[in-house]
């Protein structure tokens, strides 16, 4: 069952649903313009085959798919920085499969952004059917920018994170590799996530380890590091190696059922544990997207196998009966007032956050609806997010049967 708190949202989750379940086609025609990019070309399989390809052509960037914001713009301008490290930092990394320029103009820096100074940085990482500046601009990043906790960027990965994990994966490791060198080592790096922002995060960390040293700790909202149980009703049927079940599902959505390749891989290598401190949100039962979200069993709980330092936060069990303990979906989360607090105090403190030390802030963080310094209007307008990102992945054209096979350096 999907919860939504939002008539726009029911609306949108159930053509999608809809669209991609009966096998109606999200979009007439793949738009060429100018502006169009291709992604790169799939090869054709037979469907029988693992990562069977629905259309036999190159996969180019929608205008329905695109941003609609300059500040989510993927060509941006951005300076040479030196010690970035292409096509990789250090032998054990995995080599960027992706043209550095292209890497490099996913980055955003906002005009404000002053690479001189003495404040930390957040490196903001987006969900799938996002871009950076959209998922974060009326919660986190409002919310940090009103408190000068911290300089903000973030990276718009194209196809909004649509595309292969492992593709966007390369665009999140880049980033945190250059804003580092780009800040230098007297400033630390944080890294926020929302939904596969984290996993992708999470990617990274596992399998290029010169980024974990470059990374001062991950603050993780609705993340689904093990999956998600409500992927298998998006590509309905897709279940094993059963090459004909589903229907035809963008990329990046095939990779986060709870079962993929890429979740199974990503645990058998220590994927599940943090890398780096870590804080992680979830809301227990109301989250639309991610099941299971409760308890031992939540996809967004992160292990501490390495001793790095976690912090687990389920909303609903820390206020309980108050109204931080209510109905907050996968986008709506980031609004949250207890969310809020606690990353201000990550920041503030170092990885990961603690209950404790916000202690005398408990009682205003759980009966508030909405993080201090936001309105009930961001609330709603984060709660769009998903009608957008739907909408998206609706639009997105080219969609396979099969997640795509592991990169090399993961198999």
């Amino acid at each position: 069952m999907i919860f939504t708190s939002s008539p726009a949202v029911l609306l949108s989750t159930i053509t999608l649903f809809a669209q991609l379940a009966l096998g109606l086609p999200t979009t007439s025609e793949l738009v060429h313009h100018d502006s169009v990019r291709a992604i790169g070309e799939l090869s054709h399989r037979d469907e029988s085959h693992d990562a069977g390809v629905v259309w036999n052509k190159v996969a180019r960037q929608s205008a329905l798919v695109g941003p609609t914001d300059p500040r989510d713009s993927f060509n941006n301008q951005n300076p040479d920085v030196p010690g970035v490290g292409y096509p990789r930092s250090t032998d054990a990394d995995p080599a960027f499969t992706i043209p550095e320029a292209k890497l490099r103009s996913a980055i955003f820096l906002p005009s404000g952004f002053n690479s001189s100074t003495n404040r930390q940085v957040v490196l903001f990482v987006p969900g799938t059917g996002a871009y950076g500046h959209e998922s974060f601009a009326d919660n986190l990043l409002k919310v940090i920018t009103n408190a000068g906790a911290a300089d903000a960027v973030w990276v718009n990965v194209p196809n909004a994170m649509l595309d292969d994990v492992q593709s966007n994966a390369e665009y999140i490791a880049y980033a945190i590799s250059y804003v580092k060198a780009l800040i230098g080592d007297d400033r630390d790096l944080n890294v926020i996530g929302w939904s596969q922002g984290n996993l992708a995060t999470q990617w990274v960390l596992t399998y290029w380890p010169s980024t974990a040293p470059k990374v001062r700790q991950l603050i993780s909202v609705s993340p689904d590091f093990h999956g998600t149980m409500l992927a298998y009703g998006l590509c309905a049927g897709n279940f094993g190696k059963v090459a004909k079940a589903g229907a035809p599902c963008p990329p990046s959505v095939l990779q986060q059922l709870y079962s993929s390749n890429l979740i199974n891989t990503l645990r058998a290598a220590g994927g599940g544990d943090a890398q780096v401190p870590t804080t992680s949100f979830w809301s227990r039962l109301t989250d639309e997207v991610v099941q299971p979200q409760a308890g031992l069993t939540a996809s967004a709980r992160m292990g501490d196998a390495r001793n790095k330092g976690v912090t687990n936060v389920e909303v609903q069990t820390v206020c309980g009966l108050s109204a931080g303990g209510g109905q907050y979906g996968h986008s709506t989360l980031m609004a949250h007032p207890l969310v809020a607090a606690m990353t201000l105090d990550a920041l503030k403190n170092g990885g990961p956050a603690s209950l404790s030390r916000i202690r005398s802030q408990m009682f205003r963080a759980c009966s508030s609806v909405v993080a201090s310094g936001l309105q009930l209007t961001d609330r709603a307008k984060t709660e769009g997010l998903l009608g957008t990102a739907g909408a998206r992945m609706a639009a997105f054209p080219t969609k396979l049967l099969r997640e795509p096979a592991l990169r090399q350096y993961a198999a």
